[in-house]
């Protein structure tokens, strides 16, 4: 328990604080008026700067904003299997009272993340390379873990910290922040809170072990998952970031020591696998980035879907939402953005833009972008910390569709990034006729009809995927041949 000051040493910080930051004076405040409260899985006592009713809050604000972006994956038999898993430990664990959820989002990262208060998310991409409920189960138990012994309540201070350097955008206006890049942030901060201490890693996967064996799961399947992350890790094939060694730094032989804790369970063999019932729900599973949701390719964004396309600059920086589309320039110092318009026409939408509290418009001009009608303006703002900011905005007419695109860097550099900035936007075009796009992967469950090679595999696939990539997939070695009968994963196109 921390012992506070005095009434001379409160007077003291009263008088030094009336001279500091209003953001400092508010944490000051809050510490001071902080009680401390007993940690439920160590039993100590800790500086809980939230309440749990607070906590619950901050999760909920989590679980509306997943569900926007990057949403839910539309499965809800995968949605009600995972639940149960995830219901089944929570219950067990130090804070079993929490309001638990347990979703499945529609992200290719291979993933897995805890929001304060009970909210659990793992990703599409995770559950496509998991090979059995007990090394869902152990992933799960990890993130409860998080919540039960109240890591994300212990990193409040420093989100406060961190709040202030998430960049140039995250500062704007409120009213201009949202719809530049105040989504972009989001995101950022979401995932910068995500790396915990390696001791609160460790002990996650601790208690994750506990919970999953209480719920009748094989611990010796979590030694497996761990390898297969690692090998995700390592493979340049299958490297996507956010990933969870990204986002949960490795406490140590992740493999070893939970190897270790799984020998000293009795009758271990006799607990619940769960292969073939995890990959029945596995069959049929988007595999990977959906590009019919937009892809980045040689240098340009493209949207099947939608019909357009339009030029990244070399060495920008992209980040594909479910509703925009953001290039940052790679030291901060501009930003692109691109999202529809609610407005009919893009003269309409531009006036709309350009008359925004906090936004100094500069007139319009309608003009031609690559055939498609199209209005543009300059525009100055301030940020929230006094910086002058300039910035171009194009609203381009396509397939029945406002697009806005909006380009932005500080007053001072708008001479440095201007000119890309303008090239993009006005890159902005329609996709060809007849152009062919990126097919959809998916995830397809076969019985192997005779002994069959990763290589051997992935030639019946054509090629969609490698071998070393099947192998990962499927928790074996490059190297082995699967006997007749096996039941593993293959990946197609359609």
């Amino acid at each position: 328990m921390v012992d506070f000051p005095g009434p001379t040493s409160l007077q003291m910080i009263t008088f030094t604080m009336e001279k500091a930051p209003m953001r400092l004076r508010f944490l000051v405040s809050v510490v001071l008026v902080a009680g401390c409260a007993t940690n439920p899985v160590t039993g100590r006592s800790q500086l809980s700067l939230v309440s749990e009713g607070q906590e619950i809050a901050m999760g909920r604000q989590q679980l509306a904003a997943s569900q926007q972006d990057p949403g839910f994956v539309a499965n809800d038999a995968l949605q009600r299997y995972v639940s149960g898993i995830g219901m089944a430990m929570a219950k067990a664990s130090e804070r079993p009272k929490l309001p638990w959820e347990f979703h499945v989002i529609d992200d290719p990262a291979v993933n897995a993340f805890a929001a304060p208060g009970g909210f659990i998310f793992v990703t599409r991409g995770l559950v496509g390379y998991l090979n059995s409920e007990a090394q869902l189960a152990a992933v799960m138990g990890h993130e409860i873990g998080h919540v039960a012994a109240k890591h994300s309540v212990a990193m409040i201070s420093q989100q406060e910290l961190a709040q202030g350097g998430l960049g140039l955008f995250s500062v704007l206006k409120p009213d201009l922040a949202q719809g530049v890049a105040g989504q972009a942030a989001n995101i950022v901060a979401s995932l910068y809170f995500l790396k915990f201490s390696r001791d609160d890693e460790r002990m996650a996967d601790e208690l994750g072990h506990r919970y999953s064996v209480h719920a009748g799961y094989d611990p010796r399947e979590m030694p497996k998952t761990y390898r297969t992350l690692q090998q995700l890790d390592k493979s340049s094939s299958s490297s996507r970031l956010p990933g969870f060694l990204a986002t949960h730094p490795d406490p140590g032989d992740r493999m070893a020591y939970t190897q270790a804790w799984a020998d000293t369970v009795k009758n271990a063999a006799r607990l619940k696998v769960g292969r073939d019932p995890f990959l029945a729900m596995t069959d049929g599973l988007l595999f990977g980035a959906d590009p019919q949701q937009g892809y980045f390719e040689n240098g340009q964004f493209v949207h099947p879907v939608l019909k357009f396309h339009f030029a990244v600059p070399s060495g920008w920086q992209g980040a594909n939402g479910s509703t925009q589309v953001v290039l940052s320039e790679p030291n901060g110092g501009a930003q692109v953005s691109l999202k529809q318009s609610a407005q009919g026409t893009a003269q309409a939408a531009a006036q709309a833009f350009l008359t925004q509290q906090g936004v100094q418009g500069q007139g319009t001009q309608q003009t031609s972008v690559n055939g498609l009608p199209a209005t543009t303006g300059e525009f100055n703002a301030t940020s929230q910390s006094g910086q002058q900011l300039h910035g171009e905005v194009l609203f381009v007419q396509n397939g029945g569709q406002v697009y806005e695109l909006m380009g932005l860097s500080l007053a001072t550099t708008w001479g440095q990034y201007g000119g890309q900035i303008r090239q993009t936007l006005r890159s902005f075009g329609p996709t060809a006729p007849g152009q062919q796009f990126r097919p959809r992967k998916w995830i397809r469950l076969v019985t192997l009809q005779r002994s069959t090679t990763m290589n051997e595999l992935a030639g019946q696939g054509s090629g969609v995927v490698t071998a070393a990539d099947l192998a990962i997939l499927n928790s074996v070695d490059v190297n082995a041949t699967l006997a007749a009968g096996t039941r593993v994963k293959t990946v197609v196109t359609r």
